[in-house]
């Protein structure tokens, strides 16, 4: 049966970016499961950055890739999130207090509260910076990942929270480096595919996230935070990508490409933006965990004609800047 496996784009890596974008979407309304969510949602999506990752040619064109496509879109989405908490509390005649001055410092110096959920493309944009300065040897990931680890232990071993972008690239880039060393396997890896053998992974992946979300408590990235145990949390979000790996190959089948290929290329507006649209739901009264379900699908998919004008008209929110 033809999955799209073998077309020049790799439909299944789209079926992971929308599965991860759900999972952080429903991640927010905190209902009932949701620590399980935590244990793998951000990670997903740094381990796609890193199997997607490819070193600009020069350091201009890094930098250039960075700030339109990351830095650009995160600025923009940051001042719409802080405008509509501004004009609802002026709506409902309350205060808000903002300096708008102090806000761009602080969001120049990759302060969480300025960007929401945009603060993982911050994290994303020094990640790449980073992979940019390092040498391309075989010795230069592994050393990486080992110091990045290591101080992402010593800052849980402090008690000291820190909710910043740039401190948080200690536990999304090992995931990063992961996805990187992965990437000799885009082409050998459709192939491989076994149906009997895709069940025993999805079960073995699902049996893994439970353990280590009963085991390791909550995994707050945004924090620099990966629970109680650091071996925990890699284990948590490599069976939380090989879970989205194996359903995003069986959702293959599904006769919906261009709508999930649109949903995959909007993924930073709906990560950057849904958050305005979650906050709102939560104020409900006596939501469910199957409420909150079906909110968090009507949110993904209802991004799809917000994709289609922002990509005409907008272009900018989707990291593009020509």
């Amino acid at each position: 049966m033809n999955r799209n496996l073998n077309s020049e784009r790799l439909l299944w890596l789209d079926w992971m970016k929308v599965l991860a974008i759900f999972s952080i979407i429903w991640g927010h309304f905190f209902s009932e499961g949701h620590l399980y969510l935590y244990v793998f949602n951000v990670q997903v999506f740094c381990v796609i950055s890193g199997f997607l990752y490819k070193k600009a040619s020069n350091w201009k064109t890094c930098v250039k890739k960075c700030f339109w496509q990351l830095f650009v879109p995160t600025v923009i989405m940051s001042i719409i999130m802080q405008l509509e908490a501004y004009l609802r509390c002026l709506a409902l005649g309350h205060h808000y207090d903002i300096s708008w001055p102090w806000f761009f410092q602080w969001l120049l110096l990759g302060h969480r509260w300025c960007m929401g959920p945009c603060w993982y493309f911050y994290s994303l944009m020094v990640m790449r910076l980073i992979m940019q300065a390092l040498p391309e040897r075989k010795w230069a990931y592994p050393l990486l990942f080992v110091a990045l680890s290591a101080g992402a232990i010593y800052l849980h071993s402090t008690g000291i929270e820190i909710s910043n972008a740039n401190t948080n690239v200690l536990v999304c880039m090992p995931f990063f480096l992961i996805g990187v060393s992965l990437k000799p396997l885009k082409s050998i890896a459709p192939q491989l595919h076994n149906y009997s053998v895709e069940v025993m992974l999805f079960a073995l992946a699902a049996v893994l996230i439970v353990l280590c979300g009963n085991n390791n408590g909550y995994v707050w990235m945004y924090l620099c935070g990966y629970g109680y145990n650091y071996i925990l949390y890699i284990i948590g979000g490599l069976a939380g990508t090989l879970l989205l790996y194996v359903i995003s190959l069986w959702l293959c089948r599904l006769p919906y490409r261009n709508m999930i290929i649109t949903v995959s290329k909007g993924s930073i507006l709906i990560i950057g933006l849904h958050i305005i649209i979650v906050r709102r739901l939560t104020e409900l009264p006596n939501r469910m965990c199957g409420e909150d379900l079906i909110f968090s699908l009507l949110i993904l998919f209802s991004f799809i004609p917000i994709i289609w004008l922002t990509e005409l008209f907008f272009p900018l929110l989707l990291g593009r800047h020509k």
